[in-house]
């Protein structure tokens, strides 16, 4: 794979530091030097399986033994056929970067942690959008992004994920016991395949199991992207 471009959302980035509007004056610049250092500074690294699903009682992923729980995620992969599993990492380099700074800046260590969230999330992006490019001209048609903690689907799930892709090994993604993925800018996720076209569905705040103690609903975002 070809070396991807890392980019930032601004916008994004402002609601992930926990802020409404739009950043003006210093502030602006501030961001905007926070997602430029971002951007030039890591290198995402990412692994990818495509599975058969198995309706046989629960539903699983057949090559991986990995069995999806709840009842979004059944939902959602109704009609699929089979299942695509990524993770992908900004990798330790940013964690250093953030550390570094918090030394000297806090409030410059905060909009580098948020211009990282927004990085990884437009990494997830685009690695959606390519897969949806590829299996278009197939004439097949792709779900929503689906990850562990989305729903009802338990955030428990992560560390199987990272097993059935082998992502220690292969881009250095461990998880901690409290289902932490080590580096911390890093996300797994499923999108279903289809024969059938897709709508695009809710991933469900009414059924997740966070509920008002989620982070990203404090910071008036949702934890798939969407503004409140």
């Amino acid at each position: 794979m070809d070396k991807r471009i890392i980019r930032v959302n601004m916008s994004e980035a402002y609601r992930y530091m926990g802020c409404r509007g739009t950043p003006q004056g210093d502030l602006l610049k501030d961001l905007e030097a926070a997602a430029k250092l971002v951007e030039s500074s890591v290198l995402s690294r990412e692994v990818l399986r495509i599975c058969d699903i198995e309706r046989t009682g629960a539903l699983t992923l057949k090559e991986t033994g990995l069995v999806l729980e709840g009842k979004a995620v059944a939902a959602l992969l109704h009609d699929s056929e089979k299942c695509a599993i990524f993770c992908a990492t900004l990798g330790s380099d940013i964690e250093a970067l953030i550390r570094k700074w918090q030394l000297k800046d806090l409030a410059f260590a905060a909009m580098l942690d948020a211009c990282a969230n927004s990085a990884i999330e437009n990494v997830c992006d685009d690695i959606e959008a390519e897969l949806r490019e590829a299996y278009a001209a197939q004439g097949l048609y792709l779900t929503d992004r689906f990850s562990p903690g989305y729903g009802d689907l338990p955030i428990t799930l992560q560390s199987a994920f990272c097993t059935a892709l082998d992502t220690t090994r292969r881009i250095g993604v461990t998880v901690s016991e409290s289902s932490i993925m080590i580096p911390r800018k890093s996300v797994s996720a499923l999108i279903g395949i289809s024969s059938k076209p897709q709508k695009h569905r809710d991933t469900g705040c009414v059924d997740c199991l966070v509920g008002p103690a989620c982070h990203y609903l404090r910071n008036g975002v949702t934890c798939y992207g969407q503004a409140l």
